[in-house]
């Protein structure tokens, strides 16, 4: 059978590598016997959007009926939240093509793996959310302790401020050469001239 490897990393996995999908994809489709017609890869991409080119032509190619299965290593890569997870299969089923998910064993050519993605899609949004909530009420107990600085530490200083307002006025330097000799980001140039 002709299948469809999809594999996604975000911006936010710093450090991690789709090769590892691929070759956890790819001994499944050998153990399968599946014929791998090609590999829909998007790196960079946010598991809640939908915009995303791999993605799209995976979807132009099953309309074209290239493949019957498209293989993911996680549903979370494939879709990260059960509104587009659905969206998606119901694009999918009319093309005639279900969407197999290595990692959780779930096949949504039967009506009660459709339901059990579904149902997975919901509870990962679910600890997405909880996670975040976690992060921004740890950081939020930690200002209010005092623990920490927060953001990266500032190369500025009040001689380099004085510098700064001074090239401005005699020289007339501009934002970004401002920005280069000092080692200071532009906003803080804006920031100094403003003050």
């Amino acid at each position: 059978m002709k299948v469809a490897i999809y594999c996604r990393v975000s911006t936010d996995n710093l450090g991690q590598d789709i090769s590892r999908q691929i070759f956890e994809i790819k001994q499944y489709c050998e153990r399968m016997d599946y014929q791998i017609f090609d590999e829909y890869l998007d790196e960079g991409f946010a598991r809640t959007s939908r915009n995303r080119p791999a993605l799209e032509q995976l979807i132009k190619d099953a309309r074209q009926r290239k493949f019957k299965l498209v293989i993911s290593d996680e549903l979370s890569r494939f879709a990260g939240t059960p509104t587009l997870l659905l969206n998606l299969l119901e694009d999918l089923k009319i093309y005639g093509v279900c969407l197999v998910s290595v990692k959780e064993g779930i096949d949504t050519s039967t009506p009660i793996g459709e339901m059990v993605a579904t149902m997975l899609s919901a509870v990962s949004k679910m600890e997405l959310f909880n996670i975040s909530h976690r992060v921004k009420s740890g950081i939020k107990n930690a200002r209010r302790k005092g623990d920490g600085g927060w953001g990266r530490p500032s190369n500025l200083t009040n001689e380099k401020e004085r510098e700064i307002r001074l090239m401005r006025l005699k020289e007339g330097w501009g934002i970004r050469k401002l920005s280069r000799e000092f080692k200071v980001g532009q906003t803080t140039v804006r920031r100094v001239l403003a003050a």
